[in-house]
């Protein structure tokens, strides 16, 4: 057993019964209307990316509430809806209805984000009737066209405040390529070359009302939101005369329904009962099909999913003691039907997994440069899989979490943290899946346990605004059951449970303030390094499969009251995936983009952003060997991929 995750129990119960109890921990900055009114934004993504060293994320919320979707609050509580990422979810809360915004830096009180450092808490503000309109005009290569409107209005009627949202949107996305195919890989002359051009529409509408009520002791949130969304997507290959044209088309539709609620009631000991819900319906069709110069189009692949979620949680916790207790429960139940054609063979696969988990957690300060916080959760899941539930897993868990911080002095606070957490499983897994893009068919996998990993993690956040700031956090993982390709009894591949890995990363964030060369400015550098080793038992020591080893974004800004612009560049990457036949490979070279912002008139903003300013280039690489990696290499394709430019203009306002 892991000598960390063994004492980090121990250890938890042990600082809950014999640490000194002082205050709770309060925000490290709060911004009022007065201050964000010197930010120029248009939305509370905008708002987030003005503020230095702060990093967005989002972690993996598949099922249930217990993992948070990202390590932003809104009104105090996670956001409900799963249909959008938390970036969406960001763009469409204008800046005219954030009242404040608290920043919390390594402790804060929320014990459902307890795996987080930095944690933002948006609070909203209550109006009378408001509409809020964004209209976003794009051009790529052949589409100028508008490709994003929304609306959102808000209104108070029957003690009720109501925010109710209409967005549409019309993506496109276009590249185009050089694909070399070598059937001896130590031949430097490709023995065939083909012409690639991709292109994607995404078209679609959602609905979202969000309603919320001040009750005498507490508040009631209610979420409803359906969203429709269709995928086109297009590869046409042109090889070499006399061979014909040939290609794919991918489409797909996806619809979303989910309904949320949120009940908080607070008793007169100032303690909090809070009863949280969600209900979500997902339906999706996909059908790919091929087609070779003037004949008719085939159908080679269709898949029907149906998958369905309902979730509980209840709380009950007081965030005004010193202490900051909390206990509760959640239970979730999911499930998801597909239905395939593979080549006119049909294939189906169910899903469904039953899990409850309980916890507790707790957060002190131990004297005035000392703060400790902990939660212990103990996750019980049945998963079951085949049509006839012929396959069944069941896990019971416990995953502790402790948190040490100590603050060197006002500029400076170092954060230890220890934990032990348990991955979700992706029912995608489940099913089978082809990728167009790569002629790549994957089974569904039979049976699969969480990959779960206990994790150190140092950060060290340093703060001096009129010189610089940054954040460094070294981690390190003992991970077991992780996930990898394998070959499977009739030849395709699958993911598989492979083993224990050693992971280590590195995330670092810096900002030099530059106000001595020019006003308002600054420079804003992120690093990220990863590295794993595994075991492979067909080649031995290697990284695990989608590891991207280093990423570097250099920044350039200058934020005014009514003037925004800014630079920035991705440095080259490389990502890497191991399938059981195959190692392939994806680079990106240097990639520039370019904003500018600024307020037009009264209440008018218009934003102008140009990406991919030096025209993006991919390089994927698959090497391909006989029967499986164990055996010599046998042939190579590589793709050499252009992006064009791409602009697009938002005008936002009220009216």
């Amino acid at each position: 057993m892991n000598p960390i995750k063994s004492a980090l129990l121990p250890s938890l119960l042990m600082c809950t019964l014999f640490t000194p109890v002082y205050a709770q921990q309060q925000a490290d900055k709060v911004f009022d209307q007065a201050a964000l009114a010197q930010f120029n934004a248009q939305h509370a993504l905008d708002l987030l990316n003005q503020l230095p060293t702060f990093v967005l994320s989002e972690g993996n919320n598949e099922r249930g509430l217990s993992g948070a979707s990202s390590n932003v609050l809104i009104d105090g509580t996670v956001p409900l809806s799963k249909s959008d990422s938390i970036e969406t979810l960001l763009r469409q809360l204008p800046i005219s209805q954030i009242a404040s915004l608290a920043l919390y830096t390594g402790q804060h009180p929320f014990s459902q984000l307890s795996e987080y450092t930095q944690v933002v808490n948006i609070t909203t503000q209550d109006q009378g009737a408001t509409i809020d309109w964004r209209a976003r005009l794009q051009s790529q290569h052949s589409y100028h066209e508008l490709s994003e409107a929304m609306l959102s209005m808000q209104t108070r009627l029957a003690q009720w405040q109501h925010t109710m949202s209409v967005k549409w949107v019309n993506n496109h996305a276009y590249s185009s390529g050089e694909l070399a195919l070598f059937s001896d890989p130590q031949q430097q002359q490709a023995s065939d070359v083909q012409q690639e051009h991709f292109a994607e529409r995404q078209q679609g509408a959602q609905f979202a009302l969000i309603s919320r009520k001040q009750l005498e002791h507490g508040t009631l949130q209610l979420n409803a939101s359906a969203q429709h969304t269709d995928w086109l997507t297009r590869y046409r290959w042109t090889p070499a005369v006399p061979e014909p044209m040939n290609g794919t088309i991918d489409d797909e539709t996806e619809k979303e329904y989910e309904l949320g609620f949120d009940w908080l009631k607070e008793t007169d000991s100032e303690w909090q009962l809070q009863l949280t819900g969600l209900a979500r319906r997902e339906l999706s069709d996909l059908s790919i099909q091929e087609w070779q110069s003037l004949e008719p189009a085939l159908t080679t692949f269709e898949q029907r999913e149906h998958a369905r979620e309902q979730v509980l949680r209840l709380a009950y916790g007081n965030p005004t003691h010193a202490l900051q207790p909390s206990i509760g429960i959640e239970g979730s139940y999911n499930s998801v039907t597909a239905n395939t054609q593979d080549d006119g063979d049909p294939l189906s696969s169910k899903v469904t997994e039953t899990r409850f988990e309980p916890f507790l957690a707790a957060s002190w300060q131990i004297a005035p440069q000392w703060q400790v916080s902990g939660k212990l959760a103990l996750e019980q899941a049945t998963l079951k899989s085949g049509i006839h539930a012929e396959q069944t897993l069941k896990h019971r868990l416990l995953k502790p979490q402790l948190k040490l911080g100590y603050d060197l002095n006002e500029a400076s606070q170092l954060t230890f943290s220890a934990q032990h957490r348990v991955e979700q499983l992706d029912f995608g897994l489940f099913q089978t899946s082809q990728s167009s893009g790569f002629v790549r068919t994957q089974n569904g996998s039979e049976q699969l346990k969480p990959m779960q990993y206990t994790e150190l993690m140092l950060t060290w956040q340093y703060a001096r605004a009129d010189l610089f700031e940054f954040t460094l956090s070294p981690l390190y993982q003992w991970q077991q059951d992780i996930h990898e390709y394998q070959l499977q009894a009739n030849g395709n591949g699958a993911i598989a449970n492979a083993g224990r890995a050693r992971y280590f990363g590195l995330d670092s964030e810096w900002s030099f303030n530059t106000s001595r060369l020019l006003s308002a400015s600054r420079i804003e550098l992120s690093y990220t390094w990863r590295d794993a080793r595994y075991e492979d038992p067909l080649s031995g020591t290697r990284p695990i499969t989608d590891l991207t080893p280093h990423e570097l974004i250099i920044g350039f800004r200058r934020d005014q009251t009514r003037l925004s612009w800014g630079v920035e560049a991705f440095l080259p990457t490389r990502l890497r995936e191991y399938f059981h036949d195959e190692v392939f490979t994806e680079r990106a070279s240097t990639e520039l983009s370019a904003f500018v912002q600024t307020q037009v008139g009264q209440g008018l903003s218009l934003r102008a952003e140009m990406n991919t300013l030096n025209k993006a280039k991919y390089q994927y690489v698959r090497a391909l060997y006989a029967s499986d990696r164990s055996q010599p290499l046998d042939s190579k394709e590589v793709l050499d991929e252009n992006i064009q430019p791409q602009f697009s203009l938002t005008l936002s306002g009220r009216l």
